[in-house]
């Protein structure tokens, strides 16, 4: 059936069998012209190794994330056949996908929403008020998804009226003489849920003001994050309407829909259910290993189309989660999917709560005090320096390593910090400075540290405090359990056996906001910095004292030697596998410590290979708990290299790993890396190989299976430009006082010269 003979049709007339076997041959033909016209999406189809010849089935087809278009030029039409580009909404600094259309597209598009909002409306144009302001409809050729939206739907009406002059007040006697001219007419009435809301109720209700919209029908969408926010139910939004303009609660239709498939909305029916048409379908996907969920099971919602030809777009995974209802049999008639969405997948983060209040530091509001307070802040110019490993730091520590040891044996890399600061160990430390009679720390150091990886907070803090320093730590945005039990042992301590500490530490917790990391910025005499070289950027902006020094641990990334003879010979094939697991998964891949690129080195390389990887699966599905959203992350990341980079095989194990093999090592695979078991491979033939990506941004390997000796032979017979460490497997995020080639004692003190 073509598109033309679905537009002769009812839009929701197609029952299962009649509308699969439409959609298996449209959406197959669809998916063979893009990949011969659309330069990326056939390198992508290429690179993941997608056979079109073996497909059966709608459901088979390969599915892009919507966020591939914020990266991609995606479009399978010539730059000059192009008369139309969309973007999608998204706050200040966020990218947009932008969708590319021609003028069939263009058109097919209008003719589709055409016939589904006649549905509804009748194929009579009607009186038209839209809940929003002209000023949104601006630029023709380069539509946002709500001007779209505004001119898409306003073709259905006769006469139109924009509801919200140019600062969005509502226009109270326009609306007065419009309704007044089209008195006993039907009245459409379209906008954005949020919007409808805040400056149409709302300000309805402020005025006093209740038109008669009785007989209104209102098409809304978009927006229902913020109504959630204000504990506004879908029910609740109706009634609100019904109340202040009389407009029918079974009128008033939600749709959902987005701009990389503009035209084939799904409108909500009489019965409260999103309906997909003859030109669309929805497919739950299950975000543990992405097959087809059953009806009543929720996932991840796919959404498919016949529309999109000028773009690779008619196959696409979406970021909500929804679920199936039914299918043909919703008491409204219409046949095909009925649906509901639960709303936006949820981010990758591990929640939990934190004792903090808010500040009262002058007008630096979004602070908060983990540690310390106001008080806290003013006196730490004023307490002496301490020269490094002082006494009372050292018991510090000491005592802290016993609390978080018994209270967070959970957590492994809680562990790790406890084992790493008892007394012995820095004892040891201490042991390998010899001027240390000369140093006394350098006053404040203000700590900026990751919000990725939990406690290196707490490692960075202690080398300060061990430095002979008072540190202000502005701790994760995310709440980390591992950080709150640091945090609480840290304040347990200052308040009984260690207040002699307290005037020392202060750790803080606030957004983005310039004005208090100036404040922190201008205070300090040393800062580290932890992040990305975008981070690191942005707090440059804030001025440091003139004798200020500052360490950045930038943006760096890490890869692992593996020795595939040396693995099959191990013993304890097993143990290798966890220390991999700990290197990688332990931190979602997020600590620059964590291999991106996998070397491999020996003769058995497939042998290894197979049984390493198949170990690795087997023990992270036992321990690794990953989030839809990184799922959605590696398929993206995965078509973004496909479309950038030759490729060799790739293996995905939704969703688990993923595996490219390459045939060269290029830094510029770090340009398309991800994380949360998203790994490049390379078989080299010696240690040699590892040169083009040994560059200055590359910080840690991580080895097995080689020995001291190779490694220093090539250090100093090959001279890598960069590399700061290489540690055994399993040993990547252990913490030392040298770190990315920083000596933190020495740069976080002074040298008091006595002549």
């Amino acid at each position: 059936m073509t598109l033309e003979e679905l537009l002769e049709i009812a839009p929701y007339s197609l029952g299962k069998e009649d509308k699969h076997k439409v959609l298996d041959e449209y959406l197959a033909n669809l998916t063979k012209y893009h990949y011969e016209h659309s330069e990326e999406y056939r390198k992508m189809l290429d690179g993941t190794g997608f056979d079109i010849s073996k497909v059966k089935h709608y459901e088979d087809l390969p599915y892009l994330p919507v966020s591939l278009f914020k990266d991609l030029t995606l479009r399978s039409v010539t730059e000059d056949e192009v008369i139309k580009t969309m973007t999608s909404s998204g706050t200040t600094g966020q990218k947009t996908s932008k969708i590319y259309l021609d003028r069939e597209t263009s058109a097919n598009q209008t003719k589709t929403l055409t016939k589904i909002v006649a549905s509804l409306l009748g194929n009579k144009r009607v009186p038209m008020i839209i809940l929003d302001s002209s000023n949104v409809v601006k630029d023709r050729n380069m539509f946002s998804a709500r001007g779209a939206g505004i001119l898409g739907f306003s073709m259905f009406g006769s006469k139109r009226m924009y509801a919200l002059d140019e600062n969005m007040e509502l226009d109270i006697e326009g609306m007065k003489a419009f309704l007044e001219e089209h008195k006993d007419e039907t009245i459409f009435l379209f906008g954005f849920t949020f919007m409808i809301w805040q400056h149409f109720y709302k300000k309805l209700l402020e005025s006093g003001y209740k038109p008669d919209l009785s007989k209104g029908v209102l098409i809304h969408g978009g927006g229902w994050k913020k109504l959630v926010a204000e504990s506004v139910s879908t029910a609740q939004f109706k009634q609100c309407l019904n109340d202040v303009c009389g407009i029918k609660v079974e009128n008033v239709h939600d749709y959902y829909g987005m701009v990389e498939q503009t035209g084939t909305i799904y409108i909500e029916c009489e019965c409260g259910h999103l309906h997909a048409s003859n030109f669309s379908d929805v497919i739950i996907r299950n975000p543990k290993d992405f097959s087809v969920a059953k009806n009543g099971e929720t996932g991840i919602i796919e959404v498919v189309s016949v529309l999109p030809k000028s773009y690779p777009g008619h196959v696409l995974l979406t970021e909500d989660e929804g679920v199936v209802l039914g299918e043909d049999d919703c008491p409204c008639g219409r046949k095909g999917k009925y649906f509901h969405i639960h709303g936006r997948i949820k981010n990758a983060e591990i929640r939990g709560c934190s004792d903090t209040y808010a500040a009262k530091f002058g007008k630096l509001s979004g602070l908060e005090y983990v540690i310390g307070d106001d008080k806290t802040i003013e006196e730490m110019p004023h307490v002496p320096a301490l020269p490094p490993f002082a006494e009372p730091v050292i018991s510090f520590f000491n005592d802290l390593s016993k609390l978080v040891m018994q209270r967070g044996r959970q957590y492994s890399d809680v562990m790790t910090f406890g084992f790493w600061c008892r007394k012995g160990a820095l004892m040891q430390e201490k042991a390998k400075y010899i001027d240390l009679e000369r140093r006394l720390g350098r006053g404040i150091v203000f700590h900026s540290t990751p919000s990725n990886v939990p406690v290196n907070c707490a490692f960075s803090f202690a080398a300060g405090l061990l430095a002979g320093n008072a540190n202000i730590v502005r701790l994760p945005a995310k709440d980390f359990p591992q950080v709150q039990i640091i945090s609480d042992c840290v304040g347990e301590l200052l308040e009984t056996t260690h207040k002699d500490m307290a005037p020392y530490i202060c750790f803080v917790k606030y957004p983005p906001i310039k004005e208090i990391t100036d404040l922190f910025s201008g205070m300090c005499q040393s800062r580290v910095v932890w992040g990305g070289d975008a981070t690191i950027a942005e707090i440059r902006q804030s001025p440091l004292q003139p004798r200020a020094n500052e360490v950045n641990f930038a943006d760096r990334y890490s890869f692992s030697v593996l020795n595939a003879d040396a693995f099959l010979a191990s013993d304890d094939q097993d143990k290798v596998v966890q220390n991999f697991y700990n290197d990688t998964y332990f931190s979602d891949q997020n600590a620059c410590t964590a291999p991106r690129i996998i070397v491999w080195v020996g003769e058995k390389k497939a042998e290894a290979k197979e049984l390493f990887w198949k170990k690795v699966v087997s023990y992270a599905r036992e321990h690794y708990n990953i989030a839809p959203v990184q799922t959605i992350g590696k398929i993206n990341a995965l078509y973004k290299a496909a479309a950038n980079l030759k490729l060799g095989k790739v293996t995905v194990e939704q969703p688990l790993l993923t595996r490219i093999q390459v045939d060269c090592l290029n830094p510029v695979l770090m340009d398309y890396r991800f994380n949360s078991g998203f790994f490049y491979e390379y078989d080299a033939k010696s240690l040699t190989d590892l040169l083009p990506i040994a560059t200055i941004k590359s910080q840690t390997v991580t080895y097995y299976g080689l020995t001291r000796e190779e490694i220093i032979k090539f250090v100093n017979e090959d001279h890598p430009q960069g590399v700061d460490r290489f540690v055994p497997l399993g040993k990547s995020m252990d913490f030392t006082l040298v770190w990315d080639g920083y000596d933190l004692i020495t740069t976080l003190s002074r040298i008091v010269n006595v002549i």
